[in-house]
């Protein structure tokens, strides 16, 4: 076990007195992503043991979990450098790490499950490190609240497991399950537990009230933890999916979420808090995703977005600056032909992203709307980069931009689908279809709405604005009124 050694050796230095044992942890951490790394090549480098399997798909969760605190931990060495708590806070980091491979890695129920509880009581203690700081703390113990009750919530569905079942093993447990009364009473613990850990409406509010955490606690928080409620469903499908309504429960909450989350990051005032609904709207749209049954599409969207947002908020400084650029506006094309250009972009972007996965479960499948997720995103994309200046260099350049984003997307689902081929998208159904035309109408919407009529009093835009505005704030105790209350 030559990655869990690496990070209990950065551990262990972090907890004498070794001269700089800050870097000796952050080189062991790298140490350990390159390792993961070259694993998915040569699998032996990783052996299985104290309860983990190191399949392709966890390997690869592993890597990206020590590349995401590799890069935390190398901007905490100057963000916390020289303050008196400094060692504390690398141990956590180190310790979070330690406890997320666990988790990720784990076959056995009680391992990964407990690694979760660990892995939320030190991002909890991280949260409200300075103590004397009360709205950190009070953003601490709310968060405590929600994720520990989460991952104790898991625990109680992983003891019904074996009492039910007669083993631990998430292996065993994929191949065969047998049916017990107890079934659904697991199957909604399952369920209850991933919504509460991704901050799944009506169990957002911890997050929106973490903002104030440390910036390197942000990332890792938005960047890792927060993306667990998709590991819990990926790795319990075969208890959860048994349930006739879990997967429109995931489909309707995931959708909810998405669009609240999208709708309050449009009205927030500062950087921290627009990227906490920022994570709160892409959690919504990946737990979607596994209650459509997508789930390679879903740990991909899940590992892309922890390396953009812990890029986001690692340069939250530089975000408010690029925020005024014109070009980075959510304002739609004013000139049809861009819009025409945008949507034959998209149309491309989609088929090269159907090119490199191939209709999983069929077109008459939830893929569909993969393939409409993607189309879109896309053609907004295209669109924003050559709004500003529509010159042909500039098509140019948002064509191949375009293109290129979705032909690493695609090859990205192709090879977290490659190691998942027993998952296949289910038939569509009215639900899925009136998402899809949900999405659809409420983008034309974004774009087009410099047309609409000029929202005065009480016009229903302002009205939306208001309830956006005041619905996202967080709790009264979780905000901080006066600067001398973060003095040291």
């Amino acid at each position: 076990m030559i990655l869990i050694g690496l990070l209990v050796f950065g551990l262990l230095g972090l907890l004498s007195s070794l001269p700089k044992a800050e870097r000796l942890s952050t080189f062991l951490t790298g140490a350990g992503f390159l390792l993961s790394l070259f694993a998915l090549f040569a699998p032996a480098l990783l052996t299985d043991g104290l309860g983990l399997v190191f399949s392709p798909t966890h390997t690869l969760l592993s890597a990206v979990v020590c590349f995401i605190s590799l890069a935390i931990q190398a901007y905490g060495l100057r963000h916390f450098g020289g303050h008196r708590s400094q060692r504390e806070v690398f141990r956590y980091l180190m310790a979070l790490t330690l406890s997320l491979v666990f988790f990720s890695a784990a076959d056995h129920l009680l391992i990964m499950a407990a690694g979760l509880l660990v892995s939320n009581g030190l991002l909890a203690r991280l949260i409200g490190f300075q103590l004397e700081w009360k709205a950190a703390a009070a953003s601490a113990r709310d968060a405590l609240l929600h994720l520990g009750g989460g991952a104790l919530i898991l625990l109680a569905a992983a003891g019904l497991v074996c009492y039910t079942q007669g083993h631990w093993s998430l292996e065993r447990l994929s191949l065969s399950v047998e049916a017990t009364p107890w079934l659904p009473v697991i199957g909604g613990l399952v369920l209850l537990s991933a919504l509460a850990q991704s901050a799944i409406w009506p169990f957002h509010r911890w997050l929106i009230a973490s903002a104030n955490a440390p910036t390197p606690v942000s990332a890792f928080m938005h960047a890792g933890l927060v993306n667990g409620g998709a590991v819990v469903l990926y790795k319990l499908y075969p208890v959860w999916s048994t349930l006739a309504w879990s997967a429109t429960l995931l489909v309707v909450l995931g959708g909810l979420t998405a669009i609240a989350g999208t709708l309050w990051m449009l009205v927030q005032s500062d950087v921290k808090r627009t990227l906490t609904c920022s994570t709160m709207g892409q959690m919504g749209f990946m737990i979607m995703q596994c209650g459509m049954g997508l789930f390679p599409a879903a740990i991909a969207h899940m590992i892309w977005h922890g390396f953009f947002k812990a890029s986001l908020f690692l340069s939250a400084g530089s975000t408010v600056k690029a925020a005024r650029n014109k070009s980075l506006s959510l304002y739609g094309p004013k000139a049809l032909p861009v819009f025409i250009f945008g949507l034959v972009m998209g149309g491309l972007g989609a088929f090269v992203f159907w090119m490199f996965t191939g209709a999983t479960g069929g077109l008459g499948s939830t893929y569909v709307l993969l393939l409409l997720f993607c189309g879109i995103t896309c053609a907004h994309a295209v669109m924003t980069i050559a709004e500003p200046s529509p010159t042909a260099g500039r098509l140019v350049l948002a064509a191949v931009l375009g293109l290129l984003g979705s032909t690493v997307y695609g090859l990205s689902v192709w090879a977290v689908e490659s190691q998942l081929a027993h998952f296949t998208a289910p038939a569509l159904n009215g639900l899925h279809l009136g998402i899809g035309l949900f999405f659809v109408l409420g983008w034309l919407l974004m774009i087009f709405r410099d047309y609409l009529p000029d929202p005065v009093g009480d016009g229903w835009i302002t009205r939306i604005y208001v309830w956006a505005l005041r619905s996202s704030q967080p709790l009264r105790k979780t905000l901080n009124i006066r600067r001398s209350t973060y003095r040291l």
